[in-house]
């Protein structure tokens, strides 16, 4: 999920500031959200499980999506698809950490299994939006 997120945000500077822009931060955001995985993962093997960085980074790239879609103007239509796919982000961020509640409650399923569910509804509400837009008119 943090790969996919950095990746979409070097996108979006790519598409609403300038390519170079969105190349140049793809490196550099892919490596941050690799390593806040990764020092998640070193932490939980040394039984503390430390996740704030990870949620730094997740938070971090929130905000500069959010700046970024109200700063630049996209050139072109279905933005608004962008905030769907984001609240499916946000619901799969906030099953994983109800995970446990939310088992107790359906007693079937936990959230970490629906934020999967509720990921993959983010990537093909993206999917989707690209495949429907249209360049907006220069006129």
């Amino acid at each position: 999920m943090t790969i996919a997120f950095t990746s979409l945000i070097a996108a979006l500077f790519a598409e609403r500031i300038s390519l170079r822009s969105g190349l140049f931060a793809l490196g550099p955001l892919l490596f941050l959200g690799a390593a806040s995985v990764a020092y998640w993962y070193f932490t939980e093997q040394h039984a503390r499980g430390d996740l704030r960085f990870y949620f730094a980074v997740q938070a971090s790239a929130f905000l500069q999506t959010i700046l970024c879609l109200f700063l630049f103007r996209s050139p072109y239509t279905r933005t608004r698809d962008l905030g769907l796919a984001a609240g499916f982000y946000f619901l799969a961020i906030l099953l994983e950490q109800l995970d446990h509640q939310v088992f107790a409650l359906l007693r079937v399923v936990s959230g970490h299994t629906l934020k999967h569910i509720a990921a993959s509804c983010t990537g093909f509400w993206i999917l989707r939006m690209l495949r429907l837009r249209r360049p907006l008119n220069s006129h």
